[in-house]
Parts: C-alpha cells; sequence; structure tokens
C-alpha cells in the first residue's frame, strides 16, 4: 500500500518514512499541502499520514479538499498533533479525518493506526466487490462482521491498559477492579491517583451508550482527570500563592466538567459519575454523585451502606445543574466499592436484576476475605446469575481499601 506523509518538519518526515519502508509500505513524502495536492491529483493515494498545523496550510483544509474531491475510491486520512482537547479531536472529525495520533509519535501506536486504517480500506474494497457480485453479499458481509468485531475486542483490550493497575496503593489506599466491556468498546472508566502529599482523587464514570463514540468520549475524560495531563479540573492557584496547589472539592470538579460537557442537538453526549477526594491527614472523603449508582462503604464493625446524596443528574443534561456532596470519616479496614450499573442491571437468563441490595449483601458477607478474592468471588457470581460470558452492558468495579 501507498502511503503520502504530509510533514514539514524534515526529520519527522524521515523518521516516519523509513519506518513505513521498513514494515513493507510504499512512501511519498511532502512539506506542503500544495505538494501533496499535486500527488492526489496525480496518482491514487489511498493513505494520507498528515501533520495538523504546517506552513502555508493546515491538516484539516488537506481533509477537506480530498472529501471534496469525491474520488472513486476512499483515501484513510490520520492527522498528527500535539492538540488533545476534545474540540479539537471534533474539528478533524468534521473535516474528514479517520483517526488521530499525537506527538511524540510513538511508532509502535503508529504501526497499530496504520494496520487498522488498512483494514478499513481492504474491507472498503471487500464491499465494493461484493456490490458487483449480489449471490454473494451475505457472506461477504458476515465476514466483514466478524473483522469489525475482532478489531472491536482488539480496541477494548487497549482501552483496558488505561486502567490503573491493580494490587497497588496510593498514601494507605490499596486498591484493585474488576472490569469487562460488552461486546463493543466499553463508555466506562475509573482511575486514582495522588492530589497532593495528603489528597487522593478517585472516580468512576459511565458514557452513554456503546461502542467507538462512547469509547472516545471516555478516553477524553480519561485524559481530562488525569494530574499528569495538567489537572486544573482537579486542582487550581491563587493568583497571590502561585506556587501553592490547592484541592478542588468532588461538587467543585463535577460541576466543572458539567459546564464544560453539555449535550445539544449536534452533540448527545452525557455521562453519570462519582468523584472522590480523600483526605488522609483527616481521614475523611469528599464525594459528589453525578446520576451514578451510590458508592458503598463497608466499615468494621457495621452493615454495608450506601454513600447517596440524592444522585444528582448525569453530567452533560443540564448547563447550570447544582452538584451536592457528601463527607464521611473512614478508618484502617474500610472497603469503598464504586461500581457501574452494568452490574446491578445485569440480567439473569429470566430477566431478573441482580440488584443493589444483592450487591450490598454480597459486600457484607465477603468482608473478611482479601480483596483479591471478593473481586474474584462476584465475577464469578456475576457470570453465573447471566448464564453467560457475554454481557449486555459494561462491568467495572473499582475498590479502595485502607490499610
Amino acid at each position: 500500500m501507498r502511503i503520502l506523509i504530509v510533514e514539514d518538519n524534515q526529520i519527522t518526515r524521515l523518521m516516519i518514512g523509513r519506518s513505513l519502508k521498513k514494515w513493507g509500505y510504499d512512501v511519498l513524502a511532502v512539506d506542503n499541502i500544495n505538494a501533496a495536492i499535486d500527488i492526489i491529483l496525480s496518482e491514487k493515494i489511498q493513505f494520507i499520514l498528515t501533520d495538523w498545523v504546517m506552513p502555508g496550510g493546515n491538516g484539516t483544509i488537506l481533509c477537506h479538499y480530498v472529501r471534496a474531491l469525491n474520488l472513486p475510491f476512499y483515501t484513510y486520512i490520520i492527522l498528527v498533533t500535539f492538540l488533545d482537547d476534545a474540540q479539537s479531536a471534533v474539528q478533524g472529525m468534521d473535516a474528514g479525518a479517520d483517526d488521530f495520533i499525537r506527538k511524540p509519535i510513538q511508532l509502535d501506536e503508529l504501526h497499530a493506526r496504520i494496520k487498522a486504517g488498512e483494514r478499513i480500506l481492504n474491507l472498503e474494497k471487500e464491499l465494493q466487490e461484493n456490490n458487483l457480485r449480489l449471490s454473494e453479499l451475505s457472506d461477504k458481509l458476515i465476514a466483514a462482521n466478524e473483522v469489525i468485531n475482532r478489531d472491536l475486542k482488539m480496541a477494548a483490550n487497549m482501552q483496558r491498559s488505561l486502567l490503573p493497575a491493580s494490587a497497588t496503593m496510593h498514601q494507605g489506599i490499596a486498591i484493585d477492579w474488576l472490569f469487562y466491556p460488552s461486546t463493543q468498546l466499553s463508555g466506562d472508566i475509573f482511575n486514582i491517583f495522588p492530589l497532593d502529599n495528603d489528597h487522593i482523587g478517585f472516580y468512576i464514570l459511565d458514557v452513554a451508550g456503546h461502542g467507538i463514540a462512547s469509547a472516545m468520549q471516555s478516553f477524553t475524560l480519561s485524559r481530562i482527570l488525569s494530574p499528569d495531563m495538567g489537572g486544573s479540573h482537579l486542582r487550581f492557584t491563587l493568583p497571590e500563592a502561585p506556587h501553592q496547589l490547592l484541592i478542588r472539592s468532588a461538587s467543585a470538579v463535577t460541576s466543572r466538567l458539567n459546564r464544560q460537557f453539555q449535550t445539544d442537538a449536534s452533540n448527545i453526549f452525557y455521562f453519570t459519575m462519582i468523584y472522590g477526594v480523600i483526605d488522609t491527614l483527616s481521614r475523611s472523603i469528599d464525594v459528589c454523585q453525578a446520576g451514578h449508582p451510590p458508592l458503598l462503604h463497608l466499615s468494621q464493625g457495621r452493615a454495608a451502606e450506601f454513600i447517596n446524596d440524592g444522585g444528582g443528574l448525569p453530567i452533560g443534561i443540564i448547563d447550570h445543574a447544582v452538584y451536592g456532596s457528601t463527607q464521611f470519616s473512614y478508618q484502617s479496614g474500610d472497603r469503598l466499592f464504586l461500581y457501574s450499573d452494568g452490574i446491578t442491571e445485569c440480567e439473569s437468563p429470566t430477566g431478573e436484576l441482580f440488584g443493589s441490595e444483592r450487591l450490598r449483601h454480597f459486600v457484607d458477607t465477603t468482608r473478611d476475605l482479601p480483596i483479591n478474592e471478593v473481586i474474584r468471588e462476584l465475577d464469578g457470581q456475576i457470570r453465573t446469575w447471566h448464564g453467560s460470558d457475554d454481557f449486555e452492558d459494561d462491568i467495572s468495579l473499582l475498590v479502595l481499601v485502607v490499610a
């Protein structure tokens, strides 16, 4: 397959071109938009890897131009960019890009994305041939569906790598988790991270819907909610003390996300979420619930109880929604269970829901087991309850254990 590289930086252009040739691709490389257009008009180019920002024009202009040509074959376009905000992603997709890869480029990731695009081009070619052989259309569509499902499962495994490492500890808080995407990509994501020497942030969220769109949104949110990416939603400074990081409350973080992500006619997007801040000095937790199933708190000598502040609205429904929070204390040995509705709404073969009370009873009766055994037991119970390993909704559970 021939790939056109459009990159104004000579070193980057040579590095990418050398790698593509090593992988067996025929490579053309130019340093500006006008030269790229000349090649596209004179030769059959089905794969373009273009930088977003370049002198004399940018990658989105090239995307618009290629789509406006209405070529008799499909051209797959990957945008290379430093940008990582949701608005830029939407702008690129609207311009006609098929995929993104961010700088600095990781060659393994680039190879994987090119292979994925190549599979899509091959699929498009197969479908064109199938239109000429109507009698074989059914068999070809089945084969195409298998390819798509296989790719989605591969992408789901890649998404799993975004989750926190299990059996790790943050400032005296150990974690473990359970995660099973449905047959498509997951809209669920969760994480736990230090905010400073005395505070830990944690969340679980569930983007509405399933598949690629939901997974992309959950990936975007995971980046926004990462201290490593700047963490302005999580922490802030005052003008009079610019070097002192202050921690935003759980309700403040949730409110900021709600203002940023709003559903409208062109963007039907909302998600449920629990966000919490652990103060390890006062041994207290501030938690905000935005339309998500309530957190389960298991304390020593007490029955497991739901921490429910009324639930709140999912994020993205109403622009000026008000989010409250709940504060409670914890002690050594306590366990916190955050979970998606894929667990409580998991159906048995007869249509009965697993339910929140059954989950609470399970947490109570397994309080003396090590947390890894609790995870294994719940995994087995849900599979037995459902009667299969194929779930209609994403299954996710994050457990925090106080040492």
